[in-house]
């Protein structure tokens, strides 16, 4: 990717963000399709599905079982399914944390909207313990290595991959003081820091945009720098703080 497209995509990027602010000013109508198979709650809204991003891989044997329920979802046989987790990517989309296969089932079937809850921040779905968090990020380590490597090598940054969560007692003092006890919400265990040259820093921010397994990307007034966070393939979630080298 050369360095003009890089910056055509920021702008891209950028217009898409001020065009749609938050991207929900507008509550859509529900449609019938996912309203058969969904049921909204008070904390539920609606987007339009192709404001949404798949954050997993989805099978068509994925999306032929999905359907399945889906219909048993139509005939009375199996109860509603909850609205999709969902949360905001920085760019005016949303990426979907729970409920990948549900959406591309109906996306198959023609749904234009879908229920959704906006997270304030991403979550391990499957994480329940402590030995569930350090097995999932464990797996996840040398794709999480590869991936902060090949973005340094490209922008000839210096990376740095660390963790302030470097012992047990510090992921059960994070898990139990910011999250309630709840280990699925520690998402910093694996992480990174990548040093860049000022005129690399939006490129990379837009390149980060462009790659699916990046869930959000969030900016810091204070000194310019940036977090993403990305889901690796087996789920395990990662950060990675992009700043100015000095």
């Amino acid at each position: 990717m050369n360095r003009l497209r890089r910056f055509l995509i920021l702008a891209v990027v950028l217009a898409t963000v001020l065009f749609n602010g938050s991207g929900m000013t507008e509550q859509l109508e529900p449609d019938p399709i996912s309203a058969g198979d969904i049921y909204q709650t008070e904390d539920s809204v609606i987007l339009p599905m192709d404001a949404l991003r798949v954050t997993e891989a989805v099978t068509p044997e994925d999306i032929r079982h999905t359907l399945d329920i889906i219909e048993k979802t139509k005939n009375g046989e199996m109860k509603q399914r909850e609205p999709l987790s969902v949360v905001e990517r920085g760019d005016g989309t949303y990426s979907i944390i729970d409920g990948n296969r549900s959406y591309s089932a109906l996306k198959q079937l023609g749904a234009k909207n879908i229920p959704v809850i906006v997270v304030s921040r991403p979550y391990h779905k499957d994480v329940e313990s402590f030995d569930d968090l350090m097995a999932i990020q464990a797996q996840a380590e040398p794709e999480f290595h590869q991936f902060v490597t090949s973005l340094g090598d490209e922008y000839k940054a210096e990376v740095s991959e660390h963790s302030d969560l470097d012992n047990a007692d510090a992921i059960h003092k994070r898990a139990k003081e910011d999250h309630d006890g709840d280990y699925g919400k520690v998402i910093d265990v694996l992480s990174a820091e990548i040093r860049l040259p000022a005129e690399a820093l939006q490129a990379a921010v837009a390149e980060l945009f462009n790659q699916d397994s990046v869930l959000c990307v969030y900016g810091h007034e204070e000194d310019s720098g940036y977090t993403a966070t990305i889901r690796l393939s087996n789920g395990a979630m990662a950060e990675i703080r992009l700043n100015v080298a000095q």
